[in-house]
């Protein structure tokens, strides 16, 4: 497992596309890739030019408590290259990019249905917020 965090780049995008329809089952444009690359921090794990892993982070700030904070989502990795240790190698670099940026706390949402991926927030001591969300569809 010698492959590297880095941030996703413009020659990237049609993998991360291929990454988001193959992990996540959306279809997403290029133009909306380019405008999240431009607001937030899409880190990727590549096997050759292939995207086989990738997180977004999203930096927020919490007026009223001042707190800075991430919010991560899209994290996964390929099902063929899962348990290789490239979600820890992510999460690593956005543990790295805590300190920096002297963030205050990370959150992240997962469907109930992912219970690996809940395992693995958990093995990396998240705690799951007395919470419930609600949505309302326009």
């Amino acid at each position: 497992m010698d492959k590297k965090v880095e941030t996703l780049k413009k020659k990237d995008i049609k993998s991360y596309i291929e990454y988001i329809k193959e992990t996540f089952d959306y279809d997403i444009k290029q133009e909306l890739i380019e405008k999240l690359m431009k607001k937030h921090k899409v880190l990727v794990i590549k096997d050759d030019n292939k995207v086989i892993a990738s997180v977004v982070v999203e930096e927020y700030f919490e007026y009223i408590k001042n707190e800075k904070y991430y919010h991560l989502s899209y994290f996964g990795v390929l099902k063929d290259y899962r348990k290789n240790g490239y979600a820890s190698k992510l999460f690593e670099k956005v543990e790295e990019m805590v300190k920096e940026n002297k963030i205050n706390y990370v959150e992240i949402t997962s469907g109930n249905h992912r219970t690996d991926a809940q395992e693995f927030y958990k093995s990396k001591k998240f705690k799951i917020k007395d919470t419930s969300v609600f949505v309302k569809l326009y």
